[in-house]
């Protein structure tokens, strides 16, 4: 064969080759949860890192949403972590009125609902998963507050929450 006709089966054979190549390859039905809860103990700088699952923030942000900008007279001892199917995390700590349910993002968490669970903040919070379902206990109260997302999860509707 003369290498000019050669050119011809050469493209369409790099065509065919670099079409192939450009296709996405994509895992579906995954399962983002994470079934235990992380209890998370920040450092000096207010940091926290989940070496299981992967994860560092700093929980400054969180301190001055629940508190306000200059308050110091709480302080965060341990920051309670869930994240569920869909990926999102779910945030508290002791004392806080809210649970922060945040996207991940490129390097960043994005607030995608701040869920209102308490009116005087809760003393013991502990986060479960039942059945798909993020769990919130107030074990000083044995009050169990189930959530998603959305908000919270009342008889399978979604309560919504600003």
């Amino acid at each position: 064969m003369r290498p000019h006709k050669l050119i011809p089966i050469i493209l369409l054979a790099s065509i065919v080759m670099l079409g192939t190549a450009c296709k996405t390859f994509v895992v579906k039905n995954v399962n983002y949860s994470h079934q235990i809860e992380s209890v998370l103990t920040p450092d000096e700088d207010g940091t926290v890192t989940d070496v299981r699952h992967g994860i560092t923030f700093n929980v400054a942000p969180f301190h001055k949403k629940e508190f306000g900008e200059n308050d110091s007279t709480h302080q965060i001892k341990e920051v309670r972590l869930i994240r569920n199917a869909k990926g999102f995390y779910f945030i508290t700590a002791n004392q806080f009125k809210n649970v922060y349910v945040m996207e991940p993002g490129s390097g960043s968490l994005k607030l995608k609902k701040k869920i209102k669970v308490s009116e005087e903040g809760i003393s013991e919070p502990a986060f479960n998963m039942r059945d798909g379902v993020v769990q919130l206990v107030k074990v000083e109260t044995n009050e169990i507050v189930s959530l998603n997302e959305n908000g919270i999860k009342k008889n399978d509707k979604e309560e919504e929450q600003s």
